[in-house]
Formats: structure tokens, sequence, C-alpha cells
């Protein structure tokens, strides 16, 4: 389940067998990265949560990358709890989802990316690296997903400076990465993450959980954990019923989803699933 304890655990087992994780900016400017482990957050709301699991990893020695939705950027208090992320030794970067905010429009897409990049910059949180947001129930109309953004040519030239985790990453550091997602309120390693928005590659998902993978942590050698910090809880029971809601209304969405008119309509909330 995901509470604080269990992470607490892994942090320090990770620790305690000689594995420190770092963060993704140090990974794109290292010359050797044949060995790392980076441990990424996906910051869609909920900023205190995340904060809790920085505090977890820093108390270990571990560094990680916290990618956050610039509409947190809109109140002070989500600022001053992101520096403190920062201040603890982690990466805080920009989450982005313009493509499905402006329904595939590359150029309102790149208008909005560069005012949130300023934002994020006016705050003091460089944005060297970025990684898309990927949207469950978002229809989407002559484009893939949000990792178009930084296949289109002219944006990748734009942005030369960035490093797009799902997009290029793997060319920068000249290296290959076994990529663990709780997608789903589940650990799966994600087969072929670069491009599972459009090939279908569920069937290749493997299923594991934290302990299994800490035993298993020195095979992989080059690894990325990406999680979501808002589905943490402190309580296992108050973890247990997020988990039943969450699959509860995933099971809902996606029989109601199969009838047009209804998947236009929460296509237009797409938002509304960033809180579960």
């Amino acid at each position: 389940m995901f509470i604080y304890k269990k992470w607490d655990q892994f942090c320090r087992k990770l620790s305690t067998k000689g594995f420190k994780s770092t963060d993704i900016n140090t990974i794109v400017n290292t010359n050797n990265n044949q060995n790392f482990i980076c441990l990424k957050h996906d910051v869609e709301t909920a900023p205190k949560r995340a904060l809790k699991l920085a505090k977890i990893e820093n108390k270990y020695g571990h560094k990680g990358t916290y990618y956050v939705q610039a509409y947190l950027l809109n109140n002070k208090k989500n600022i001053n709890i992101l520096r403190k992320i920062q201040e603890l030794g982690h990466e805080v970067s920009y989450h982005h989802d313009v493509m499905d905010s402006n329904n595939g429009n590359i150029t309102e897409a790149d208008l909005e990316f560069e005012r949130n990049v300023k934002i994020f910059e006016k705050n003091n949180f460089p944005v060297n690296t970025t990684c898309q947001h990927g949207n469950p129930v978002m229809k989407r109309i002559g484009y893939s997903s949000n990792r178009d953004f930084f296949r289109d040519p002219a944006i990748s030239k734009k942005y030369n400076n960035i490093t797009e985790v799902m997009v290029n990453l793997k060319n920068r550091i000249n290296c290959n990465f076994t990529y663990i997602s709780d997608a789903g309120y589940g650990w799966k390693i994600i087969f072929d993450p670069e491009n599972n928005d459009v090939i279908n590659t569920s069937d290749k998902d493997i299923l594991i959980d934290l302990e299994e993978l800490c035993e298993n942590i020195s095979t992989y050698k080059t690894i990325i954990i990406s999680t979501h910090p808002h589905r943490w809880r402190s309580n296992f029971i108050f973890s247990i019923l997020n988990y039943y809601l969450f699959k509860t209304i995933k099971f809902i969405a996606k029989q109601i989803i199969k009838v047009p008119f209804v998947k236009n309509i929460l296509a237009r909330y797409y938002y509304l699933a960033k809180k579960i």
C-alpha cells in the first residue's frame, strides 16, 4: 500500500544496500550513466504529501526529481513547500500537459509551455528537465499524447536545453533504463515508456512490489522509479480506502467512456483525474 512507512523502509533499504538515488538533471550532466537510480515524482496536487516523501528520501541521503504541475505555482503556500523540497537537495521542475490543455494545437501549446517555464524560473525552479503528464481520460484528435510536444522538430530545437524524460532522455544519456511506475495504484515495469502512447505494450508491463524491487535492485543497473505523491497516506486504512476509491472510479469511467458523448464530457474535465 501507499503509506509513508513503506517508502521510509524502501529508502532505508536502498541506502543500506549502498544505493543512492540522484535527480534527473544530475543524470543528464554525468558522463557515466551505466548505473543510476532516480526517484521521480509527478506532483499533480497536494505538494504537502510530496514534501513528506522528500523528507524521507533526504533522511537516507537520496535525491530525487519532483515534476510539478504549473497551476500549483499560483499558490504562495505551494511555492514555499516546493522550495523546502528544493532545499532538501531535490530537483523541482515542470510536469507539463500543454498538448492536452490546448487540444493538440502546437502553437498554443508552445505559448503555454514558454509562459509556464518563465513562472518556474521566476520562482528559482530552473527547468533543465521536464516530464509529460498522462491524462488517462483525455480524448485526443490528431496527436497521441503530451509527448508529441517534444517530438515536434521545431519544439525540440527551440527547447534543446531541456531534456524530456519520456521523449529524449535515453538518447541524451546514451543509455537504456528501466522505468517503474505506480500508475494504476500498482508498481509495474513499463515496457518502452517512450512509445507506449502509440504502441499497445500493456501486455508487457511487469507487476512488482517495493520489497521485490528492493531485493533485486542490483539487477536493474539503471532505473527510474516514478510515483504520484498525492496517493500516499500516513494511515493504512486511509490508503486502502483511497485505493478502492480509485479502482471504483476507474471501473466506472471505463464503462461510461464507451459512450461517445460521455467521453467528450470527460475529456473536458480531464484535469479531475489529477486528484485521484
